[in-house]
């Protein structure tokens, strides 16, 4: 039976393809955006209605909601402040009798009262909505996406996380998962922790990385203090230079390598490998569009 499913962060790694898969299993689908005619193009071969949507601006909350049965939530990496930037929208979410949310959180959250994931998490449970979280590992695409220049420019991983290994996860089979948490039953009241088929220490990540773009890319492993000044130097926000700190910290220690077979045992197949997804957006690496 076809559902009317809200979609945040559709024009970001995971819920654009999250819409996709939606669209194409034939459930009525609402993309949340910031601006509906700036993404026309993006969404114009999907069958999906668009909506302009801020988590900071409560006003929107009403259009993106009316009729929605379930939601695709992810947290904007920018709002590093839940109870004062989340809370209204997970307000709005139990006044609209949501049946369903479907929470893109963090693997290891569990143990860490730290991040923001952590506490989204609590405030779903308090507001005594269905869930689903998961809990998901390193995406493979931040490769793509926040170490792009670094791979493309300057040929190197530059992140400050020793010989720690990672199991890194495709956001396409996020998606999948997520797809299917939305559109099967049994999936509510469960947390998942989403990761891909084995772990890779950075130099193992270099070394695909140099095979598929047939150029030497090389691990720099910096300290703590450097990695945070200069990223900061080079254009990031020192929030978000703090929470990228904190999570490669925590990955040196160990908390990124752990494998499960969630995504298999709900996708019925093994998750994509690092070298299919390398493969896959190898052009990212190629050259940077300004």
């Amino acid at each position: 039976m076809s559902q009317s499913i809200l979609v945040t962060g559709a024009t970001g790694n995971i819920g654009y393809y999250v819409a996709k898969e939606l669209a194409e299993n034939k459930q009525h689908v609402r993309v949340a955006v910031r601006n509906a005619e700036n993404e026309r193009r993006t969404f114009a071969n999907l069958n999906v209605e668009m909506v302009e949507f801020d988590f900071l601006k409560p006003a929107t909350f009403t259009q993106a909601l009316d009729g929605i049965h379930k939601v695709f939530l992810i947290r904007p990496p920018q709002l590093a402040d839940p109870k004062k930037d989340m809370q209204p929208f997970i307000d709005a979410l139990k006044k609209n009798n949501i049946e369903q949310i479907v929470f893109v959180s963090l693997m290891g959250v569990e143990k860490n009262p730290v991040v923001p994931h952590r506490k989204i998490e609590g405030m779903i449970r308090e507001a005594a909505i269905g869930y689903t979280f998961l809990r998901s590992g390193f995406f493979m695409q931040n490769l793509n996406t926040t170490h792009r220049e670094d791979i493309a420019i300057r040929n190197e991983l530059f992140m400050p996380v020793g010989k720690a290994k990672t199991s890194f996860i495709d956001t396409r089979d996020i998606a999948s998962v997520a797809t299917v948490c939305l559109t099967e039953e049994g999936h509510i009241g469960n947390s998942y922790t989403l990761t891909g088929a084995k772990a890779l220490d950075y130099d193992e990540v270099a070394e695909i990385l140099t095979n598929t773009l047939g150029r030497e890319i090389v691990y720099n492993n910096p300290g703590v203090l450097k990695f945070r000044r200069t990223i900061i130097q080079r254009g990031t926000k020192k929030e978000f230079a703090n929470v990228m700190t904190m999570l490669y910290v925590l990955t040196r220690l160990g908390t990124a390598e752990k494998v499960t077979a969630d995504v298999a045992n709900i996708l019925k197949r093994e998750p994509i490998s690092f070298e299919q997804y390398a493969e896959d957006f190898k052009e990212a690496w190629k050259y940077i569009v300004y």
